[in-house]
Formats: structure tokens, C-alpha cells, sequence
């Protein structure tokens, strides 16, 4: 499934939280690490040689740390643009998913959003992994203490039927027999009114959602799922996918990155951008096929 993934490590402390919860990323399939740290320097004025120096010996020691839990690790520094150095570690070397972290709920992680993680999604051409690196209360360091321990536990699918969730749809899955438990499939139809529309063709849409919902839901039963539950929320998709958040234990969202909106490019910024900043849960973000 995700057997080379892309760790892309800011060196902060961190990211000492994620490599020792990377055990997890078994349970996507991944068994090799190319570890990634970039250097984001604009103008480096001949300080590029002593910057890499001075980030080797963390990666080493990341390294060794993801080493020891089974992985076979390699490391890689490029310099440029975050984005777009992410997508080009994962083209050369092959990659199935890239992984990157944010830093909780603050004026700082809007920062960091804002350069880095966001621009990783809006740009990925591939399959990207965001881990909210907020720490569980309670567990001593080197234990697992992210949000991020079983991550098949509890699936939340949030879909538009769109062909990018439809794509979404199908790695989930082949997600499905490396353990997945339960899925929720959520669905928010978002008809605009007006007399641009014909009478009853709200009701006309709602009926076809909850009919394709039906039939997505029946579709990962059949695929070995134990527990499938489908959720309809007429509204707004940000406001729906929280509420389920609020009410449920998910342990993983699985969703496109583009729906199929009036304007599709805003589904990014409003839907699935929204979605990462807000949820304390991993939250696996699938390209559209055109992007890879």
C-alpha cells in the first residue's frame, strides 16, 4: 500500500514525538523511510554546507530511533521550497505518501500552516499524511503519545462522490484488510436554493445521496469491514465533519483533496485545509489522479 513514505522532519522536538509513534505507519503498509529535511534558507550565501552539518547529527539520531523500530531509512536534505522539494524527494525516490506534521492549536501553528504545511497540500502530488503533534496527557516520553495510535481503529470518509472520492474511496479500500475496524461515511449535500432550480430538487438530491451513501456503505462491508456506519448531514461539509469529530473516536480521516463544488479549487482552502487545522486525529489527504 504506503510501502516508501516520505518523513518530512523540521528537527523540532517535536518531530521526536513522531518518530516514536512511527510504528504506526505499519499499519499503512510502510516498511521504508526516506527521512526529509529541507532547507528552506532563501538566500544561503555560501551557509548551506555548515546548515547541513548541523542537521546531521539530529537526523542520524532520528535515524537510528526509526531504525530500531524496523524501518529501512534513508536521508535526504534538499534545499528550495518546501512543497515543491517534498514532491521531488518522493518522485525520485519512488515514494507512496508523504508525511508531515503541524504543532497543535496555535498562533505559531497558523505560522507554520501557513508556509509549510499548507503549501505541502495545496502543491502534493502525492498521497500526504498530516499528524497533529499535540501530545496525549498521561505517557512518559518514548512512548507513542501523539494522536496517531491505531490509526485503523475508526475510519471517517467524508465524501462528495466526486471522482476525487471516488479515488479516496478506493484506497480506503485497500486500506481496509491491513485491519481496518469500523468506517463512518459521512456525506453533507450543500444545495443552494433559489428559483434556478426546479421545485423539489432538493428533495431529489437528498433522496440520490442517501442512496449513493447506501451504496458505498454496503460496498466496504462486502470489503471485510466489520462496523460501517453512514452518516447524511445536510449542510455545509467543515461544519458536518467536526460534528462527527465532536461525537465520535476517530482515529483516522480519509478524503480527497478537491470536491466537486461550484468552485472546486475552493474545496481545498474551505473543506479539507479546514479539516487538517482543526482535527486532533491523523488525517490522510488523497491527490487527484492528474497530480501524480
Amino acid at each position: 500500500m504506503f510501502n516508501k513514505i516520505v518523513l518530512a522532519t523540521d528537527l523540532s522536538p517535536a518531530w521526536n514525538e513522531v518518530i516514536a509513534c512511527a510504528g504506526e505507519f505499519k499499519a499503512l503498509g510502510a516498511s521504508e523511510i526516506i527521512l526529509t529535511h529541507v532547507i528552506t534558507v532563501l538566500f544561503l550565501g555560501g551557509l548551506e554546507g555548515s546548515i547541513k552539518a548541523e542537521a546531521r547529527p539530529k537526523l542520524e539520531a532520528q535515524k537510528a530511533g526509526l531504525e530500531a523500530q524496523g524501518f529501512k531509512v534513508s536521508i535526504e536534505m534538499p534545499t528550495g521550497l518546501p512543497a515543491q522539494s517534498l514532491n521531488e524527494v518522493a518522485r525520485c525516490c519512488g515514494a507512496d505518501l508523504i508525511v508531515v506534521g503541524s504543532h497543535g492549536r496555535s498562533l505559531w501553528r497558523e505560522a507554520v500552516l501557513g508556509c509549510f504545511t499548507c503549501a505541502a497540500v495545496h502543491h502534493a502530488q502525492h498521497p500526504t499524511l498530516l499528524l497533529n503533534v499535540a501530545l496525549k496527557k498521561g505517557l512518559p516520553e518514548g512512548y507513542c503519545r501523539l494522536q496517531a495510535s491505531q490509526l485503523l481503529r475508526h475510519v471517517l470518509f467524508p465524501t462528495d462522490f466526486s471522482t476525487t472520492s471516488e479515488r479516496a474511496g478506493d484506497f480506503l479500500t485497500r486500506l481496509v484488510p491491513r485491519g481496518i475496524s469500523e468506517v463512518t461515511v459521512l456525506n453533507a449535500l450543500d444545495v443552494p436554493g433559489g428559483e434556478a432550480y426546479p421545485p423539489g430538487f432538493q428533495e431529489m438530491a437528498e433522496a440520490k445521496a442517501r442512496a449513493s451513501l447506501e451504496s458505498l456503505a454496503e460496498s466496504l462491508r462486502q470489503a471485510g469491514v466489520s462496523q460501517v456506519n453512514s452518516r447524511f448531514d445536510p449542510g455545509h461539509p467543515l461544519p458536518a465533519i467536526l460534528r462527527v469529530l465532536e461525537s465520535q473516536d476517530i482515529s483516522l480521516i480519509v478524503m480527497g483533496t478537491q470536491g466537486k463544488g461550484f468552485i472546486q479549487e475552493l474545496f481545498l482552502g474551505s473543506v479539507a485545509h479546514n479539516v487538517s487545522r482543526l482535527a486532533a486525529c491523523p488525517v490522510l489527504l488523497i491527490t487527484p489522479a492528474g497530480r501524480t
